[in-house]
């Protein structure tokens, strides 16, 4: 089979005649920002909207399927209803929930049937399953919440960006039962990331954001990831000699992994590392060891221990000893040497922090008990403003602040120095990120050129090192499909994607 087949998956748009009449789940991304009980932003409703109105009109009957928030198990306060109305809003039907059955893990029979999501498209609603992360099965892709709606639907189609680079009942082994198909949206998506994924150096991806753990580890991936990592990649021969050479270059951190570098550094700084520092450098970080000395930040925590343990990791194999450049001599300057200089990860250098009520600017070794890192600081944005004009390639996720609301300042110096350089290929994405940019053109009442702009947060940073696991399962279930791989039901389906995509070739 050729290179083009084994890159294929189904587009649901080409299909809609096959969909009329069928009960089709729609994985969507509706984790849009909350505050104060409201809906601040429902970028991700709007956009996942016009696909869900097309199948409306084809006469197929969707179940939509999203994640809120991160719940471990059923938790009321992470329920659906308070994205119901943006919801019903953006495609002009009332949409109603199908509730959880807290005390047996599973959705109410008497709802989750196809009698009862026929009778509700029948009345001009639609259905949607409430937080779908309140099953047990779902995050641990055991199948138990794909096989209970493989029983009710006829096909899935995924149409959630932001939820691509995880491996879930909705998403992944509900394929192993039903054939899967890509939405608008998604589909816009995996076409749109291409550009990231060439070795368009210099490179730089910048992380921020309150998912630190699963930042870093993204993080680790990113530095790991070869020019050639790619199919698309790994198949142009002008790489030859670029085989095991690095894709990314600079990987510029804030939001809330400074926390954890800020710890690491301090732990790593040994007696050899601090004798090269400055004197009252060396005596101040030696007093922070072994201290939760940052505000709401504990180090007793397993949680915080195992970010701890990643951030030293990736400090050793990627940062150069940082630490040792910014404080050694007596000169508070950093142009006398290039941060950047023989290190591909680049951490801040100072931090904006709320000490007694009062903001600063203050570097590591000045932090004392009680801080609170609110921003990268001054000094900080200067050196990533530099890196990032002579930039040819920029993917961005994550507020550089601790609080997208109250510390906004990095974050916006992040978006003029994207903005202001036009010769890079740029990408932006995420919940947060993209409320954030909104945030400031309203302000500004300007639009800022920050290149394609995705819906998925942590899936847009996956993007630059590999394709998506949700990608890969509906180009394995396109294959699983025109080999007669599925139920013999499911050869309506088989005969139209050969005339449609095989035969037309």
């Amino acid at each position: 089979m050729n290179t083009d087949l084994n890159s294929k998956y189904l587009i649901a748009s080409d299909f809609l005649n096959e969909l009329r009449g069928k009960i089709v789940l729609v994985k969507s991304d509706f984790n849009v920002p909350i505050h104060d009980g409201a809906v601040v932003d429902d970028y991700r409703i709007a956009r996942s909207a016009p696909f869900i109105k097309k199948l409306l009109v084809s006469g197929a009957i969707p179940l939509l399927a999203t994640h809120l928030g991160r719940p471990k198990g059923y938790d009321q306060k992470y329920s659906l209803d308070v994205i119901v109305d943006s919801v019903s809003s953006n495609l002009g039907h009332q949409a109603e929930i199908i509730r959880f059955d807290e005390k047996n893990n599973r959705y109410h029979n008497d709802q989750l049937s196809r009698d009862y999501i026929q009778k509700l498209i029948e009345g001009g609603k639609i259905s949607i399953l409430d937080n779908i992360r309140f099953h047990p099965d779902e995050q641990r892709n055991k199948g138990g919440l794909a096989k209970a709606l493989a029983g009710i639907i006829d096909l899935s189609i995924q149409n959630a960006f932001g939820t691509a680079h995880r491996t879930e009942d909705t998403s992944n082994y509900i394929h192993t039962l039903v054939p899967g198909l890509a939405g608008d949206l998604l589909h816009v998506e995996i076409e749109g990331h291409k550009e990231i994924k060439k070795p368009n150096s210099p490179y730089t991806v910048i992380v921020g954001g309150d998912k630190v753990k699963d930042s870093l580890n993204l993080v680790r991936r990113i530095l790991w990831a070869v020019k050639t990592s790619h199919q698309i990649n790994s198949i142009n021969p002008e790489l030859m000699t670029s085989i095991g050479e690095s894709l990314v270059d600079s990987v510029l951190v804030g939001g809330h992994l400074m926390n954890a570098f800020i710890y690491a550094q301090v732990d790593i700084a040994n007696d050899s590392t601090l004798v090269k520092l400055k004197p009252e450098a060396a005596r101040n970080i030696r007093g922070l060891r072994n201290q939760s000395f940052l505000e709401e930040y504990n180090l007793r925590s397993r949680q915080v221990e195992e970010e701890v343990r990643l951030a030293k990791g990736l400090l050793r194999l990627y940062n150069n000893y940082q630490i040792v450049n910014q404080f050694k001599g007596d000169s508070n300057s950093f142009d006398d040497f290039d941060i950047a200089d023989k290190r591909r990860l680049i951490i801040p250098v100072d931090y904006s922090v709320l000490r007694s009520g009062k903001k600063a600017d203050l570097t590591l070794f000045e932090l004392n008990n009680g801080d609170h890192i609110l921003d990268i600081g001054t000094r900080t944005k200067r050196i990533y403003d530099a890196i990032i004009s002579r930039s040819r390639t920029i993917v961005w996720n994550g507020s550089m602040g601790t609080d997208e609301n109250e510390c906004k300042e990095g974050t916006r110096s992040i978006i003029d120095s994207i903005h202001k350089n036009k010769a890079a290929v740029k990408e932006r994405g995420g919940g947060t990120t993209n409320y954030m940019v909104s945030d400031y053109e309203s302000e500004k009442a300007e639009q800022f050129d920050l290149g394609f702009k995705s819906t998925g947060g942590g899936a847009t940073l996956l993007e630059t090192v590999l394709d998506s696991p949700v990608t890969v399962c509906l180009r394995m279930s396109f294959q699983k499909l025109i080999r007669g791989g599925y139920d013999p039901k499911f050869r309506y389906l088989r005969d139209a994607v050969s005339i449609s995509y095989l035969l037309a070739k």
